[in-house]
């Protein structure tokens, strides 16, 4: 990998930090508490002139609630990923369990349903 590749690839993982950063309307100064850093390597991290070590990637990525893969290329989680969160989460359930989870899953999309139906003004 170059040097200019890799300069690139940086500034695509900072700009992509920043911005699950502001989505959920965290500051550096809260980020940098949470890792326990000073908030200018924050603000080094998310400009792209600080190179991130991996266990602060991993941190990062369980703050924002993504991926360490999403910040390293910005793909999402692929179906497989997810099935497999979703394996983890219900195992060990009991049957009644897994019986309500699926009638919320249901409510859930009853819901979105509503949410995508156009209403009538009559």
């Amino acid at each position: 990998m170059t040097s200019e590749s890799s300069d690139t690839q940086r500034n695509e993982m900072a700009a992509r930090l920043r911005e699950a950063r502001e989505y959920l309307g965290m500051s550096q100064e809260e980020v940098a508490n949470a890792l326990g850093v000073s908030r200018p390597a924050i603000s080094n991290i998310e400009s792209g002139t600080r190179k991130i070590e991996a266990v602060e990637l991993d941190q990062l990525a369980r703050l924002y609630g993504r991926s360490v893969g999403y910040f390293l290329s910005g793909e999402e989680p692929g179906d497989g990923e997810k099935v497999a969160f979703f394996a983890r989460t219900l195992k060990g359930l009991s049957q009644k369990d897994l019986n309500e989870v699926a009638r919320f899953a249901d409510f859930l999309r009853a819901g979105a349903n509503k949410k995508n139906t156009p209403r009538s003004n009559g």
